[in-house]
């Protein structure tokens, strides 16, 4: 740590701060993965039993002109 111009004790203390504060951060980053994970699962769509198979096909060609403009 000459680059720093930081005695022995400085450098040790300096390096523990930075530990402390990577596990932190990876702990923090950990935790709002876990929660968006759970958010999205519970957010997912089942289809509806009374709606047809062909019922998004219909709405594809909703949007098809014939003429081909």
């Amino acid at each position: 740590m000459n680059e720093l111009d930081l005695s022995n004790t400085q450098a040790i203390i300096f390096s523990v701060v930075l530990i402390g504060l990577l596990l932190y951060l990876n702990h923090r980053d950990r935790k709002k993965s876990t929660q968006f994970e759970r958010e999205s699962k519970q957010t997912i769509e089942t289809p509806s039993e009374s709606l047809t198979p062909d019922y998004g096909r219909y709405i594809q060609l909703a949007g098809v002109k014939p003429w081909g403009c």
